[in-house]
């Protein structure tokens, strides 16, 4: 089987050059991504850039790299104190592979998940600032929102993000925020612990991107914040629990003002786990394909179901964001490249 051409994505430079026009003055909210979850599926530096340089610069403009997961924290920071972890991604990796991107017209996007999705994040905190873990901590998987000092935290770290991933025109940072159980004036405070956070990174030259399923109807949420709509329910199927969230999540409409990337929870997830299984990738290119981008993925309030094919005219967004999930460390890297392949 040839799993890839040297030829497949041959381009002019002058349509490269267009492109890069492109890239540098849409919004990210109009343009197609790939997430890459290197926290739960680790890939290194070398294996990183084999998808970048993979990815056709005519269909996909950015690539995301989830990076803190309750699983790992695949990127090596002096203020966690992982800086000798093998598996991690350290600031001159991601410097480099910034630049990698630069140069194949894409943008290349972190995303440091907190305050949700922090098991792994906490465990390290637990071992190298023992006190500081205690203040900024709510459960075992979750920092305290509430707290000012998890927020000068979490901009540290960030910092060292930024720092590593500077170097291109229009930056965008994903802060997370999804799966949190946040409502009422906890969820208030949730906002206002991202605004603060958005402020911080709008003063270090980028743009910020929070998940969607966290956000309240009629939240105070800063209008610059882009929100990658995955599903208003989140995970939840079961009914009573999508009532509920159909009376306090927002909806897209809710979110109208915000620049909104499709991160449709139906057409646009992978699980990795499926990777050697051809029908299923088969399966999923199509309806990628043919989704249309003004489908999102709404509780239906007739059936009680999640409705992944909720269009949404009114949205002003034409891109969609590719996510590309795992649980599960062991999986077959050239089918990884087969599958980024198959989506360009």
């Amino acid at each position: 089987m040839v799993l890839f051409s040297e030829n497949v994505f041959a381009v002019t430079n002058g349509q490269l050059t267009q492109k890069e026009d492109q890239i540098n003055y849409t919004k990210i909210s109009e343009r197609n991504g790939i997430l890459l979850d290197v926290a739960r599926c680790q890939l290194n530096k070398q294996q990183i850039n084999q998808i970048i340089d993979q990815i056709n610069p005519q269909k996909f403009s950015y690539i995301v790299l989830h990076l803190n997961d309750d699983q790992h924290v695949s990127f090596r920071s002096k203020i966690i104190g992982n800086q000798n972890d093998p598996k991690a991604l350290s600031v001159n990796d991601l410097k480099e592979l910034t630049a990698n991107a630069q140069r194949h017209h894409l943008m290349l996007v972190p995303d440091f998940d907190t305050p949700g999705h922090c098991k792994a994040l906490i465990k390290l905190l637990k071992v190298h600032h023992p006190k500081l873990a205690q203040q900024i901590m709510l459960n075992d998987n979750t920092l305290n929102y509430l707290s000012h000092k998890t927020e000068k935290f979490v901009q540290k770290i960030n910092e060292e993000i930024n720092t590593a991933c500077h170097k291109q025109q229009y930056p965008y940072i994903l802060l997370g925020g999804d799966e949190i159980a946040a409502s009422g004036n906890h969820n208030r405070a949730l906002m206002k612990y991202f605004n603060e956070l958005n402020t911080f990174e709008n003063h270090h030259g980028y743009r910020s991107i929070i998940w969607n399923d966290s956000i309240m109807k009629n939240a105070d949420l800063s209008n610059k914040i882009t929100v990658a709509y995955w599903a208003q329910a989140g995970a939840n199927s079961a009914k009573q629990d999508l009532q509920t969230a159909f009376n306090e999540r927002a909806t897209v409409v809710d979110l109208i003002n915000h620049p909104l990337i499709n991160a449709n929870a139906e057409y646009n997830y992978f699980d990795l786990e499926n990777l050697n299984n051809s029908s299923k990738i088969e399966y999923f290119v199509n309806q990628f394909n043919q989704n249309n981008v003004k489908n999102f993925d709404l509780i239906d309030s007739q059936s009680w179901e999640n409705n992944a094919k909720s269009n949404q005219n009114e949205v002003a967004t034409d891109g969609q964001l590719v996510c590309l999930w795992g649980e599960n460390q062991h999986f077959d890297f050239k089918r990884l490249l087969y599958l980024i392949k198959k989506l360009n």
